[in-house]
């Protein structure tokens, strides 16, 4: 470092009322990328700039370096001492204690904590955070509960009490070894701050955490980023897309994860207390074929005895059993919950919905206000018709098809609904006539030539294509655009099933996301939080033939589910909901992949898909769906409070608190799972009837 003038920083001015000290967190050993806080930027090591930027925060009364006592570590508190910062040497392996210590050193009231690979720190951004602190009487400020600014601008607040009390009880090696993840438990208050700049999570990396990542900010200061603002950082990298090719992407907090299934313990969970849902479903099995209204619902998609049968309450993202069991829910009633159970919004919105009657003899307003609304926001909405379930809608749809082309047969790709003419394409087609069944055939997603054999085998005679635009499989590109062509060079109608993908994605759909106008559409489960409403939506000429066809239910219009998905779009639209959800399901599905390496699982379990909704996938050695692992999987994380399938439905309640205790659940799981699967017959760990597919796909 010696070629590298140490340029003395100024001191600071001082502050009034509690002092406000940022401690920047800096050590020589990083595992991927050794010495980089004091490699060369611009003339200057990478830790001189962290510093220079955060002594520009307005807010910040004093700047003082954490590190170790490490001999290795002396570079830095020499380095500190050329240019009059203050050094503070502490524990190598318990960060906290060291953080604290530093805090204490420099009588702290306020601290920010702030890591030395982030030469692009924006004092702006920090000032933002503490504003946020001080005005919120708050325990806990961050602009890192949910990534909305580039990384490398992370930025935490917090009280010197707070912090204290952490030192003194925080117990696990991840919470001493990354300072802050007990100030997020929920014993404390806390608060996010957002970006207010369109910027995509994840889509910018300003931080050093790889040698690639000095060689992007090398060129990126040479082109004017050396003292930018982030909105000045953003115009260089919208004038500079040719030259500044950013590093590859790389897992946020992947150190706190790999901390996460280090200190996880192995061990099979206590057994749930069960004793009522066993009462309850024996009665049910006397009344109801199945003991549910819902396949997907029933007790055999759980390890027999080892989950909860009957749920008796729900507020956010939380449930509880007939017996009293808590769990955090992922599978929010297969989907609809987009903003957790018992919203207080929806809810007031139904309440007075229902005060004033809510299934009338005429039409009600909320039919026309619903409608226009939704023309406004999907794609090829010109006109709607509403529904109750999903199945209403796709069958709708079908029916309209043929009814405009006058034409049987339908090509599907996914799932569609309970229905005659989808549900005889599936292995559970008993009751449906082997004529309609006939009548459907399938094609393969991401195939178009699966789509264009059966135009070929079947001329004339295919009235729609209704598929999933997508679930957890991305759309190759230009497949959609192809399926949308070759529909329509061959006269039928393309329909996207959107029941799933709908407002999670956003409020235009799948369709709007990637850039691809079907004929019709059909939306459901989010749009109401859990009341029951679906919807037709397509263009004008061809939904206008509704009228000659018979499409009509009693509840169709019921106003209180009408008032519901009103309310519901309100908020997604005013909130940051959308943002939440996408948010915490990035953090969950981070941290469980990283996780799965972590415990040597990467061949056997991985979660795919978007964050909004993810899938888990269990596979056996040779790559094909291991039921026996899954089985294992679900038992020891429904024990431990996590209910769920095997997808993660996310909801706006899915708050940081609920984030933390299902990373912490799974990793103690996949610590089990890897040493069960060590055992010649893993099987013999599952401890009832193992759950089973509903049905499959012909």
């Amino acid at each position: 470092m010696s070629h590298m003038l140490a340029v003395p920083i100024e001191t600071s001015p001082g502050g009034i009322g509690e002092r406000v000290v940022a401690i920047i967190q800096a050590r020589m050993g990083s595992s991927r990328f050794p010495g980089k806080v004091l490699s060369d930027l611009g003339g200057q090591p990478v830790l001189w700039h962290v510093i220079d930027r955060t002594r520009r925060a307005k807010s910040i009364d004093d700047v003082i370096v954490a590190t170790t006592e490490s001999a290795l570590d002396d570079s830095i508190s020499n380095f500190c001492a050329a240019i009059g910062i203050c050094c503070f040497r502490g524990s190598e392996e318990d960060v906290l204690d060291r953080f604290y210590n530093a805090a204490k050193h420099l009588k702290a009231d306020v601290v920010v904590r702030i890591t030395a690979d982030c030469p692009l720190i924006d004092p702006g951004v920090i000032d933002e955070v503490v504003a946020c602190f001080k005005e919120g009487d708050l325990d806990y400020a961050s602009n890192t509960l949910r990534y909305t600014y580039p990384d490398g601008l992370d930025t935490e607040v917090f009280s010197f009490a707070a912090l204290e009390t952490t030192w003194r009880e925080a117990q696990k090696p991840s919470e001493r070894e990354h300072v802050t993840p007990y100030l997020r438990t929920g014993k404390f208050r806390t608060c996010n701050v957002q970006s207010t700049l369109p910027v995509a999570p994840g889509a910018y990396r300003l931080t050093v955490d790889y040698p690639s990542d000095l060689q992007f900010l090398r060129k990126l200061y040479e082109k004017g980023g050396k003292a930018a603002s982030l909105e000045s950082l953003l115009k260089i990298f919208d004038q500079e897309k040719g030259v500044l090719h950013a590093p590859e992407r790389t897992i946020p907090n992947e150190g706190y994860y790999r901390s996460l299934a280090a200190q996880a313990s192995p061990g099979v969970a206590p057994r749930l207390k069960l004793d009522q849902s066993f009462a309850w479903l024996s009665r049910s099995l006397k009344v109801i074929p199945g003991g549910s209204q819902t396949f997907s619902k029933k007790h055999t998609q759980y390890v027999k005895g080892a989950a909860p049968i009957f749920l008796q309450a729900g507020k956010g993202c939380r449930v509880t059993d007939v017996d009293g069991n808590s769990y955090i829910d992922y599978v929010q009633g297969l989907l609809p919950n987009i903003l957790g159970y018992a919203h207080p919004e929806v809810n007031n919105a139904v309440a007075r919905c229902i005060d004033a009657g809510h299934s009338f003899s005429l039409p009600h307003p909320l039919e026309v206000e619903l409608a226009e609304k939704l023309t406004q926001l999907i794609p090829c909405a010109e006109m709607v018709r509403f529904g109750k379930n999903g199945s209403d809608a796709t069958s709708g749809a079908i029916r309209l098809a043929r009814a405009v082309t006058g034409r049987p047969r339908v090509a599907c790709c996914g799932y569609h609904g309970w229905q005659d003419w989808y549900i005889g394409s599936t292995t559970r087609n008993a009751g449906v006539p082997q004529d309609i069944r006939n009548l459907t055939s399938t094609f393969r997603y991401n195939d178009i030539a699966s789509l264009e054999k059966l135009f070929t085998e079947y001329p004339n005679q295919v009235s729609a294509v209704i598929l999933e635009p997508f679930n957890f499989v991305e759309p190759r590109d230009g497949f959609l655009e192809a399926v949308r062509n070759t529909t329509h060079r061959h006269g039928a109608l393309l329909i996207f099933d959107e029941i799933c993908t709908g407002f999670h994605f956003g409020l235009g759909g799948a369709q709007k996301m990637f850039g691809v106008t079907p004929d019709l559409a059909c939306f459901g489960k989010a749009m109401a939080n859990g009341f029951p409403v679906s919807c037709v939506v397509g263009k004008r000429d061809l939904m206008q033939i509704f009228d000659e066809i018979f499409f009509s239910f009693t509840f169709a219009g019921e106003a209180a589910s009408l008032a519901a998905a009103i309310k519901v779009i309100e908020i997604l639209e005013n909130t940051d909901a959308l943002s939440v959800i996408a948010a915490s399901g990035k953090v969950i599905q981070d941290g469980l992949n990283v996780m799965i390496r972590e415990t040597g699982l990467s061949e056997r379990i991985k979660c795919v898909g978007r964050p909004q909704w993810s899938l888990l996938k269990f596979l056996d050695t040779s790559g094909n769906d291991d039921i026996v692992l899954k089985n294992l999987f679900q038992q020891e994380a429904v024990k431990r409070g996590l209910l769920l399938l095997s997808t993660h439905n996310m909801t706006a309640a899915h708050d940081t608190v609920a984030v933390q205790e299902t990373l912490d659940i799974y990793a103690t799981v996949l610590r089990t799972i890897s040493e069960w699967l060590q055992d010649s017959n893993p099987a013999r760990f599952i401890e009832g009837d193992m759950s089973q597919p509903v049905f499959r796909v012909r």
